[in-house]
């Protein structure tokens, strides 16, 4: 098997922070971002962009969101306020050439779509994908975050207490997996987290956001598929609001796929279904307007 080409560009955003990005597959193709979840970076995908049928359909562009992996690491609120994270989009969308996108976000990963439509011109997305996804921080992402996670997520953000990080990541960790048992240890520790510190993820989590911005274009038919694991341990629990729940209501173009027995990180667990779904969605969407349907 040849090598996967890789197009790996650093860019920068429009306050000067690095942002890494990569690109994969034929730019005439349709063209798909895909994001990764908090405290991880682009490179959890390596796998999943290897797949021949997904470098043969569709354009991926992936790249760290600010904070994380290969990317800047300010430590100012200033640098993680909405609009930064929708310029950062708008950096890698001017230096790829992308049209129209659509954008798979993972985990917190999904939440730039809200930031996009806050802040950059309608119909800049063709499409979004969440792939076990929320749509923004504050008051809603607690809405939906499991109780169990939600008792190891103070540790993840414990500035001066090394001991209470290490024992959250590893709830935090082993909690993306249904069967984390059967998870091999160096698929964990990939997991675990790519440089992220408290610091940095108090200030992702924190950052104000648009999310009325999120239900206008859903009303204005912005297309969204949501892709969900029936054993998601970050979202899954008794009286805990699924986010089909949440954004059905405010969507005219609304799919959501549920996979039973797999839990948050589907594209590990089910590749295949999760390349089978990028690339029929993205194919159906992909590059529209989609105000004009």
């Amino acid at each position: 098997m040849s090598p996967i080409q890789t197009d790996a560009r650093v860019l920068h955003s429009s306050d000067g922070t690095a942002i890494y990005a990569e690109a994969t597959g034929s730019a005439r193709n349709p063209h798909l971002v895909l994001l990764a979840g908090l405290s991880l970076s682009g490179c959890i995908y390596d796998d999943l962009c290897a797949d021949p049928q997904l470098l043969d359909t569709l354009y991926i562009v992936r790249y760290d969101v600010r904070g994380h992996g290969r990317s800047g690491k300010p430590t100012t609120a200033e640098a993680y306020a909405s609009k930064m994270f929708a310029d950062d989009f708008k950096t890698v969308v001017d230096a790829f050439a992308l049209q129209r996108p659509v954008l798979a976000g993972w985990s917190m990963g999904a939440a730039v779509a809200t930031d996009v439509v806050a802040h950059l011109p309608p119909a800049t997305l063709s499409g979004v994908i969440y792939l076990a996804g929320v749509p923004c921080t504050g008051e809603l992402l607690s809405e939906l975050v499991a109780p169990e996670l939600g008792v190891a997520l103070p540790g993840l953000l414990a500035k001066d207490d090394v001991t209470a990080f290490q024992t959250s990541a590893a709830i935090f960790t082993d909690k993306l997996f249904a069967q984390p048992d059967k998870v091999p240890y160096s698929v964990k520790c990939l997991y675990l987290g790519h440089s992220l510190t408290p610091e940095i993820m108090s200030l992702s989590l924190s950052r104000p956001m648009d999310v009325q911005a999120l239900w206008s274009a859903g009303m204005d038919g912005l297309p969204l598929l949501i892709l969900h694991g029936t054993l998601d341990a970050h979202r899954a629990a008794v009286n805990v609001k699924t986010v089909a729940d949440v954004l059905q209501p405010h969507f005219k173009n609304f799919e959501c796929i549920w996979f039973e027995g797999r839990g948050h990180a589907l594209h590990y667990e089910c590749p295949k279904d999760v390349v089978h779904h990028l690339i029929r969605f993205t194919k159906q969407v992909g590059g529209k307007d989609y105000r004009a349907a």
